[in-house]
């Protein structure tokens, strides 16, 4: 009898405790990253402010690391609805529309400050809003270093240094142009390969931000690192329009808020990730460099922002506001 009601006050209580509920929306969200890089970082800020903002009944399930694909397969899977949303680097986008381009036209952002200031311009809100016509909607942006200038020959103090220097650029026509441009050698390549080629001398550097630099251990072959800050490297957030245009008006509000209220202290986490890392570079014996230059290299690449500029009203329009706002 003394075990029956003992069980029987056991069940009871099991009973009475509180039971997790379940999140009404649950949306998977990839990016390519590793756990300690800016974009995960603001993949974490985005969960965490959508689980508070609906009092726990949107959970955003983030896998990183290339867990669903890498960038392309990304933003293809979101604009299928085979997954529901993504931080996918802006390159990507010039797959399917030039208007993301407009985030690294060369020598245009010149700080993080300005960078937070532009993401959350007029102009920038109207770049998401073309998205809706891929099938995506476009939440907001992170951003994963500004892009500086590494390489194992010589120190590079102005354009002239860079001549016939063969870099490595993420395989995207505007980065290879522009480095063109400036003179050097522009090599396409993945990059899981650039230590290797650095190793062997198939490079001579990279166009990089320096955290990668640390994390990647690129400063065991490459010394000279110039912070040439010639564009940003941002990612938009992004999710399958028809599965947010199912959601109520109060859940779409919690996405858009959320993103909207993350992206000036994931563009802060970033910034200070660069000033630690440059710190740790430069003991490991990395020269850092400042650009003398940098009113020679906008005049060798002013034609060709002129070029991406006329290929869409949107990127004209987020270019002249922020030359007009950026401090």
């Amino acid at each position: 009898m003394r075990t029956a009601m003992l069980a029987f006050a056991l069940g009871a209580a099991l009973m009475a405790a509180p039971v997790a509920q379940a999140a009404d929306v649950t949306l998977k969200l990839g990016h390519v990253t590793q756990t300690s890089h800016p974009f995960h970082i603001g993949a974490e800020m985005f969960r965490d402010a959508v689980a508070k903002k609906s009092g726990g009944k949107m959970e955003i399930s983030v896998y990183p690391a290339r867990q669903l694909g890498d960038d392309r397969q990304l933003l293809e899977g979101v604009r299928l609805g085979t997954i529901d949303a993504a931080v996918v680097s802006s390159s990507t986008f010039a797959l399917f529309t030039p208007v993301m381009d407009a985030l690294q036209l060369p020598f245009l952002i010149p700080s993080y400050q300005a960078l937070s200031d532009a993401f959350l311009s007029p102009p920038a809100d109207k770049m998401l809003a073309s998205l809706d016509a891929l099938g995506i909607k476009g939440l907001g942006y992170y951003e994963g270093g500004f892009r500086h200038f590494l390489n194992s020959k010589r120190p590079v103090h102005k354009v002239a240094d860079m001549q016939g220097l063969k870099i490595r650029v993420v395989p995207n026509p505007l980065h290879i142009a522009i480095f063109r441009a400036l003179g050097a050698n522009p090599t396409p390549m993945p990059y899981g390969e650039v230590y290797t080629a650095l190793e062997t001398g198939a490079l001579d550097g990279s166009e990089i931000n320096v955290s990668s630099v640390l994390s990647e251990r690129f400063y065991e072959k490459a010394k000279h690192m110039t912070m040439t800050g010639q564009y940003f490297f941002p990612a938009v957030t992004i999710v399958n329009k028809a599965k947010f245009d199912r959601l109520t008006p109060e859940q779409r509000k919690v996405l858009t808020d959320a993103a909207r209220e993350t992206i000036r202290p994931q563009v802060e986490a970033a910034a200070a990730q660069e000033g630690d890392a440059a710190k740790k570079i430069s003991a490991q014996g990395v020269e850092i460099i400042k650009f003398d230059d940098v009113a020679t290299a906008r005049e060798k690449v002013k034609a060709l922002s002129a070029e991406y500029e006329a290929k869409n009203p949107l990127i004209k329009e987020f270019a002249e506001h922020v030359r007009k706002n950026a401090q």
